[in-house]
């Protein structure tokens, strides 16, 4: 047997407003529902052809309401939802784990006395449209490398061998926990901090594929 080929690997980004589930088309750019294809930097994707460029993961609607006298402590952005997918034949991966490679950008309220921002995620073969994530309900992201999977295939196996649907990931949903008196600005890779997600995993020769 030859060397193995590293595995092209896409993620997809799903509107989670959008009712029409993504199941059935979980491999393919485009179509209702589809938001884009998430880039490795600070890129912003075509919204005429979000199937074919690369765009940054926005975490969209977290607002505090000053007309509020008793504001909550901390406040949710709507959730990001994405799928991993393969894009290379007779490779596949398995033992995925995400974790934040950088989380400088969630760090900036500590500057104001306050608790940091977290990340939230939870993963499913199952479509939720709409679906909110409060404090402390889902599990945080943190820049250590998980010590077990918490990314799987859409029906549970550990892994992914092929670049159809049934080899889609699970939903990812991610959100971001802020809290009351972070600083108005732009954080992030795209302004003066940093937020990189990275994903851990293993990679083999599919069986039959001839690597």
């Amino acid at each position: 047997m030859g060397s193995v080929e590293i595995p092209i690997i896409q993620f997809f980004e799903w509107d989670v407003d959008d009712p029409a589930s993504p199941v059935g088309r979980r491999h393919l750019p485009g179509g209702l529902g589809f938001r884009q294809i998430l880039a490795s930097g600070c890129q912003a994707a075509d919204p005429f052809f979000p199937a074919s460029t690369s765009g940054t993961l926005i975490f969209r609607g977290t607002k505090f309401s000053v007309v509020d006298s008793s504001p909550p402590s901390h406040q949710e952005s709507k959730t990001s939802v994405f799928t991993v997918n393969l894009r290379s034949s007779g490779v596949g991966i398995s033992n995925m784990k995400l974790f934040l490679r950088d989380d400088s950008a969630l760090r900036v309220s500590m500057d104001q006395g306050l608790d940091p921002a977290i990340m939230q995620m939870t993963a499913s073969g199952t479509w939720s449209h709409g679906r909110t994530m409060p404090s402390g309900t889902e599990t945080q992201v943190t820049t250590s490398v998980p010590a077990t999977v918490n990314i799987r295939r859409q029906d549970g196996a550990p892994g992914l061998e092929g670049e159809d649907d049934a080899n889609a990931s699970q939903f990812v949903y991610l959100n971001l926990i802020l809290p009351l008196g972070i600083p108005i600005g732009s954080f992030g890779v795209c302004g003066s901090g940093a937020l990189r997600l990275g994903l851990a995993f293993d990679y083999f020769p599919v069986a039959g594929s001839g690597c």
